[in-house]
């Protein structure tokens, strides 16, 4: 007997009480894929990323470190970044009070302040969010009490070696506004059931029947779809575009990979 499958209930995608419990257990307990390494490729280039209600930096320092802290100043608690993304030239200073850290989080200046106030500029760093890179991609995890990465996803870890994706780089960046709960637009990208009607030139390509999911539990899912005869890239043409990667097996050659991370 096959086993119907159904879409959660209503309350699941329009309730703000059960949006605000996600926040709390999957937003601030799983790690949440932020960006691209190379967006940081420079020392002092930043990026800022909001989570719920939180904000996080993402920098790579001067020693050529890449570092998250929560966007915030330990004084006031002002926040210390508007921009999504920018350089720092060689410091972080707060807009409020001007209380400055160095790239590495240190408190390194406090205007207007001596012996006499009793503070120790080393117990007064920005607060550091986990942070951990895989394949080029970056993700932080809010927790207090992460779960290693490599652990939560060993699955993932080394499936894409043979395409060497830590090297390329993004070239164009398309964002879109959705007024829908964030778990419809996960569901949407992760079936092709629209794909006939919406992506026509993708289903010449690479049928929308085609495929398995590989990857069905944890904060990772996906799995892949076939090339249609004839084609071997996802490109207008349905064409590759660069040389074949040998290390691949027969199957792999065959299929392209869709994951939501």
């Amino acid at each position: 007997m096959s086993q119907e499958l159904f879409t959660l209930p209503q309350k699941y995608f329009t309730s703000s009480e059960i949006f605000s419990e996600e926040i709390e257990k999957i937003f601030y307990e799983e790690w949440i894929c932020v960006g691209r390494l190379e967006k940081i490729s420079e020392p002092g280039e930043f990026m800022v990323q909001n989570i719920g209600d939180e904000s996080i930096i993402i920098l790579r320092d001067h020693h050529d470190v890449v570092r998250a802290f929560y966007n915030v100043c330990r004084h006031r608690g002002t926040q210390l970044c508007q921009e999504k993304s920018g350089k720092f030239s060689k410091t972080i200073q707060c807009p409020y009070h001007a209380w400055t850290y160095n790239l590495d989080g240190e408190l390194i200046g406090v205007p207007s302040f001596d012996n006499k106030n009793n503070l120790s500029k080393k117990d007064y760093p920005l607060h550091r969010a986990e942070l951990y890179i895989w394949e080029g991609f970056i993700f932080i995890n809010l927790s207090e009490a992460p779960k290693p990465f490599d652990k939560v996803n060993t699955e993932l870890i080394d499936r894409f070696a043979a395409w060497q994706i830590s090297t390329l780089e993004s070239v164009r960046k398309i964002e879109y506004e959705v007024a829908a709960n964030w778990k419809l637009v996960i569901e949407n990208y992760n079936e092709c059931y629209h794909c006939p009607v919406i992506h026509p030139a993708l289903v010449r390509v690479s049928p929308a029947n085609s495929g398995q999911n590989i990857l069905n539990d944890g904060a990772v899912i996906g799995g892949y779809m076939e090339f249609s005869e004839g084609n071997d890239g996802m490109t207008l043409s349905g064409h590759a575009c660069a040389l074949p990667i040998k290390t691949l097996e027969n199957d792999d050659l065959n299929r392209v990979y869709y994951f939501s991370i």
